[in-house]
């Protein structure tokens, strides 16, 4: 609840009743420890060493709207523990005084002087509450000194002890002097989330993706009043599909991390949407909570497509989504164009590759550190009737963090009549699709040599017609003889 610090009022004539309105906040104080006043005591009436207790009330988010006139009040808050203040009493401020009350009056917080009042410092507890026992009557400046993070702290303020508590209105208005004073003072939340994303395990299409939701702290939305309705939403574009819940866990204050009870929430998915939707049993036990408290849920997700996919988280107390956070995954496809040797236009249809990530210095030298990757499924690509080769869904980066990534690819098989090309060769991939037309690489196949066949003609023609020739030679000589033979024979 916060009040505004306002200075001190004038004493109303022959009453010597001051009018303080409290602000925003109280903190207070320390010293000396007589007997408790009693409520209604003035203090010009109080016996010598009467003091009075500040009890200080810190809550997170707007006011309540009630009006503080010093006693104690329910509101609708979350408590804020860990809120550190200071008290010391103003010098030269005499308040069993008419004087003193009329000097009071014209002390502001920035004015102030405690002197050599020692200073007393306490810290709120859980229930936000800090109690400053044993004050001597006197002018009070409060100051909060120590605040958690991400929390804006109160204004320095002024109290009195006792304080003059006011009820009613007009001529009805009464007086109560309180020497246990209550006060409420304001701190706001910075209402921060975010949500961040984590590299996948591998770099293919169909990996899963993690995110983590990091919601606002309860007391910094809504004016911190209770909640009756409460939704951690997370809306997802169409190339990312919903695949499990890995914890939601509250966080305390302090960085505490325990797992929500079942009880507390469901995981809807409805369209392209998933959500926590907390039950009246949640809602319960989230306005018990106190300030600065939130909540992380992990959730993982199937990449079924490719391009910048940008993920949005959202919150919901009943009215509408209010973003919270923001974060993406990128990736992008490959194509290659396999064709014959010194003619882009002959392409080749049947060439198989494989892909790899890039060695650990960025090269795709040999051999290669890792195994083939896995993109929706495959880990082998191969050419189609126009020479192109499909690599659907690599890997890029997040969060624009980098906008290329580098991969190995290696022909694992040539078309029939071609030569292999083994070296791993390196290639760029962006986010999203690759234009048609266009290619992170081009790969050629120079066709296979035959084994060397005879052929008639040259030397060999030549050797074939001179043992012709001979041969015909020695059977005319063959047959010269045997008809000299046959001749001499009839003679």
């Amino acid at each position: 609840m916060n009040r505004k610090t306002t200075p001190l009022r004038r004493l109303a004539a022959g009453a010597g009743v001051l009018a303080l309105a409290l602000a925003g906040v109280f903190g207070v104080s320390s010293a000396a420890s007589a007997a408790q006043g009693t409520d209604g005591t003035a203090p010009g009436n109080a016996p010598a060493g009467t003091t009075g207790t500040l009890v200080v009330h810190k809550y997170a988010g707007s006011p309540s709207g009630d009006t503080n006139n010093g006693t104690e009040q329910t509101i609708a808050r979350p408590p804020l523990g860990g809120v550190e203040f200071t008290v010391c009493r103003v010098d030269g401020i005499d308040l069993t005084t008419s004087a003193g009350w009329t000097a009071a009056a014209a002390v502001t917080p920035g004015t102030a002087d405690c002197g050599a009042n020692a200073p007393v410092a306490l810290t709120t507890d859980a229930a936000g509450v800090a109690t400053f026992s044993g004050l001597d009557i006197g002018l009070y400046l409060v100051t909060e000194t120590d605040t958690p993070a991400g929390v804006t702290p109160a204004a320095p303020f002024l109290v009195t002890v006792p304080y003059p508590s006011k009820s009613g209105t007009g001529q009805d208005t009464t007086t109560n002097w309180l020497w246990t004073v209550h006060t409420y003072p304001k701190n706001t939340l910075e209402p921060t989330a975010g949500k961040t994303v984590a590299d996948p395990d591998a770099h293919g299409l169909g990996e899963v993706v993690t995110w983590t939701i990091t919601t606002r702290p309860i007391g910094s939305f809504d004016g911190g009043a209770p909640l009756t309705e409460y939704r951690i939403v997370d809306r997802l574009v169409a190339n990312l599909q919903y695949d499990a819940t890995q914890s939601l866990q509250l966080v305390s204050p302090s960085g505490t991390k325990t797992a929500v009870d079942a009880s507390w929430y469901t995981v809807n998915v409805a369209g392209d949407t998933v959500s926590v939707d907390f039950t009246p049993t949640g809602i319960t036990e989230i306005n018990k909570l106190p300030a600065g408290s939130h909540f992380e849920w992990v959730l993982d997700t199937t990449v079924v497509g490719v391009g910048v996919l940008d993920n949005k988280s959202f919150e919901n107390t009943g009215d509408e989504d209010v973003q919270t956070g923001e974060a993406d995954t990128d990736w992008g496809d490959a194509k290659l164009l396999k064709h014959k040797t010194g003619d882009e236009s002959a392409v080749l249809q049947g060439a198989e590759f494989q892909v790899h990530d890039v060695n650990a210095d960025g090269t795709c030298t040999a051999p290669l550190e890792g195994g083939p990757l896995t993109v929706s499924g495959q880990t082998t690509f191969v050419s189609g009737a126009d020479g192109v080769v499909t690599i659907a869904g690599l890997y890029v980066g997040k969060n624009g963090e980098t906008t290329s990534r580098g991969y190995c690819v290696v022909e694992t098989q040539a078309p029939a009549g071609y030569v292999v090309d083994s070296t791993p060769h390196l290639i760029t991939v962006t986010p999203g699709s690759v234009a048609e037309g266009v290619y992170n690489l081009k790969v050629p196949n120079p066709e296979v040599d035959g084994p060397d066949l005879p052929l008639t003609g040259s030397t060999g023609t030549a050797m074939f017609i001179a043992g012709g020739v001979a041969l015909i030679l020695v059977a005319g000589g063959a047959a010269l003889i045997m008809a000299r033979r046959r001749a001499n024979t009839l003679k």
